[in-house]
C-alpha cells in the first residue's frame, strides 16, 4: 500500500512539473493561451455592472458642463437629479429581449444600472439644469447663478479693499518727508491756469510726466496753497478729450497739428476746462509737519497717484511723492514689514477673482482708451482668443500718442498691430503672478519692472484680478478715525 501511494504521488508531481515548465508560469511572464470560441463557450458568462465611462467636467463663463460616454442610450434612458448641492446621473441599459434565443460565443457588453454623484460648486443654478444624450455621449449643463457670481465678485472686491491692521502705523508715522530725494529733473512741473489744453499737453510730454498741479494765476505769489492751486490735472484726461473731439476721418499724419486745427480745443484754458477734463484735488502734505503715514494713506486709501509736498509758510511745492516712490520705499525696507510682506495674496484678499475690465487683442486701440476713460482706471489687460493675457494698454500709451504721429495713426487699428509695432516698449508688457505668491515677491516685481500694476492669473494664464500700487500700499496701514479731519468725511 505504501509503495502504491508513493507511485501515485510521483506521477502527479512529474506531470505538474512538466506542465509548469511547458507554460512557463513565472510571475513576470504572462502565459499565452489560444482562444477557441467554441470550446470556450462552456465557460462564457454574462458580464454585468457599471458601464458609464469616465466623466469630463469643464467650466465656462456661464455654466458647468459634465460630459461622459453612455453607449447605446438615449435621453429617455438617463435620469438627472439635483438635490441640494449634489448632481446625480443615473440610468439603465437593459439586456436584449431575445438574448435567450441566441447562441453567444462571447459576451463583453455591460448591462444594468449605473449611478454617479457629483458635488456642485457654490453658485450653481439648481433650477437650470439640462441634459442631452446624443450618439452615446451624455452632456449635462448646469447654469451658473449670475446673481451669486456678482455677489462673489463684490465680496472679493471688498476683501481686496480691506486695509491693514494698523500695527505698522507708528513706524510710518515716525518717518519724515525729508527722506525722499528731490525730483529727478530737479524741477517741479506746474501748469498755469491760463494755459491752453494744447500747451499743457506739450509741457507734460516734454517732462515725461502724466499729471501736474495747476496754479491759479489770479492769485498772488504769497497766497496760501489752499488758494494758489486749483488741483492736479491729468494728461490722460486731456488726451481723451482730444480723442473725443477727433473723428476717424479727420486723422492726419501729425497729431499735434491736427489738434491745433480744433479751435474749441485750442482756445480752451485749463481753468475753463475743469468741467470736462479729469482733475484731481490738490491735497498736499507739509514738508516739516507731515510724515510717511500721510502719504501712504493718501495714495493707498484715497487713491491719489501723486501727493504734492509743500513748505509753509508760502505753500511752495518742493516735491511730489508718487505711488511708485512709496512702493520703492517698501521694497527697500521689506525686512521691517515682514508681518505683512510675507503673506500671500490669498491671505490678503488679493488672490480671488474680482472685477476686471479687459480688451480683446483684435479690438481697435481706441476702444482700450475709451474703456480706461469710462471706468476711470489707468490700464486694461489685453487678452487673446483663449482669454490669456498677452499685453497691456495703459495711460503711458496715451502719452505716446502725443509724441508719435505713427502711434496715433494706429488708434483705429487692431491692438495686435499696435503691440507688434511697439513690442520693445515696457508700456505694453503685462506682468503676472499667482494667488499663492507672497506680497514681498509682488513688490519686487513691481519695482523691478517699473510698472504700476500686476495681474493675478489662474493656472491657465487667464486673468483673475489686478493688483495695483494702491492695493499694495493699503495693506500696510490703517486710517485712524478722523485722521484727515473734514477733507474725507464723506
Amino acid at each position: 500500500f505504501f509503495c502504491f501511494f508513493f507511485f501515485l504521488f510521483f506521477c502527479f508531481f512529474f506531470s505538474t512539473h512538466n506542465l509548469r515548465k511547458k507554460y512557463n508560469t513565472d510571475k513576470n511572464t504572462m502565459p499565452f493561451f489560444k482562444y477557441d470560441p467554441v470550446t470556450s463557450m462552456q465557460n462564457a458568462g454574462h458580464r454585468s455592472g457599471p458601464f458609464m465611462g469616465p466623466v469630463d467636467i469643464c467650466e465656462t463663463d456661464d455654466a458647468y458642463i459634465f460630459v461622459t460616454d453612455c453607449p447605446g442610450l438615449a435621453s429617455k434612458d438617463v435620469h438627472v437629479r439635483v438635490t441640494d448641492d449634489l448632481l446625480q446621473l443615473s440610468g439603465e441599459r437593459k439586456e436584449d429581449a431575445d438574448r435567450s434565443k441566441r447562441h453567444y460565443h462571447r459576451m463583453e457588453r455591460s448591462f444594468g444600472k449605473f449611478c454617479r454623484t457629483f458635488r456642485l460648486p457654490s453658485g450653481a443654478d439648481l433650477d437650470h439644469v439640462s441634459a442631452v444624450c446624443e450618439h452615446g455621449v451624455l452632456t449635462v449643463t448646469v447654469v451658473k447663478d449670475k446673481e451669486f457670481q456678482k455677489k462673489k465678485l463684490t465680496l472679493a472686491d471688498a476683501a481686496a479693499e480691506q486695509e491693514g491692521d494698523g500695527l505698522l502705523n507708528p513706524e510710518f508715522e515716525s518717518v519724515p518727508m525729508s527722506i525722499f530725494p528731490t525730483p529727478a529733473l530737479g524741477k517741479i512741473v506746474i501748469i498755469d491756469s491760463d494755459m491752453s489744453l494744447l500747451d499743457a499737453v506739450k509741457v507734460l510730454s516734454e517732462f515725461h510726466v502724466l499729471s501736474a498741479p495747476v496754479r491759479d494765476n489770479s492769485q498772488p505769489e504769497d497766497a496760501p496753497w489752499t488758494d494758489k492751486y486749483l488741483g492736479m490735472i491729468d494728461m490722460v484726461g486731456i488726451v481723451f478729450h482730444m480723442l473725443d473731439s477727433l473723428k476717424p476721418d479727420e486723422i492726419s499724419d501729425d497729431f499735434t497739428s491736427q489738434a491745433e486745427k480744433i479751435e474749441a480745443f485750442q482756445n480752451t484754458t485749463i481753468k475753463d476746462a475743469i468741467s470736462f477734463v479729469r482733475f484731481g484735488p490738490f491735497i498736499p502734505v507739509d514738508l516739516d509737519r507731515g510724515n510717511l503715514l500721510d502719504c501712504m494713506l493718501l495714495c493707498g486709501h484715497h487713491g491719489f497717484r501723486r501727493v504734492p509736498i509743500v513748505k509753509t509758510p508760502g505753500g511752495d511745492i518742493v516735491n511730489i511723492i508718487t505711488q511708485s516712490a512709496l512702493v520703492q520705499t517698501l521694497s527697500a525696507n521689506l525686512k521691517r514689514f515682514k508681518g505683512v510682506a510675507s503673506k500671500t495674496l490669498l491671505e490678503l484678499g488679493l488672490g480671488e477673482q474680482g472685477t476686471l475690465f479687459t480688451v480683446g487683442i483684435d479690438e481697435p486701440l481706441r476702444s482700450a482708451f475709451e474703456k480706461i476713460k469710462a471706468r476711470d482706471i489707468s490700464a486694461v489687460p489685453v487678452i487673446d482668443e483663449d482669454g490669456k493675457i498677452c499685453g497691456n494698454i495703459s495711460a503711458r500709451d496715451a502719452r505716446l500718442i502725443v509724441s508719435s504721429s505713427k502711434i496715433y495713426k494706429l488708434l483705429d487699428m487692431p491692438i495686435k498691430t499696435y503691440l507688434d509695432v511697439v513690442t520693445e516698449g515696457v508700456e505694453q508688457s503685462a506682468i503676472t503672478c499667482k494667488p499663492g505668491d507672497k506680497l514681498q515677491t509682488i513688490i519686487s516685481q513691481l519695482v523691478r519692472s517699473r510698472i504700476h500694476r500686476i495681474y493675478v492669473v489662474d493656472d491657465h494664464g487667464c486673468p483673475l484680478r489686478v493688483v495695483s500700487l494702491r492695493n499694495v500700499l493699503k495693506k500696510f496701514v490703517q486710517e485712524p478715525e478722523g485722521y484727515f479731519g473734514h477733507y474725507f468725511s464723506y
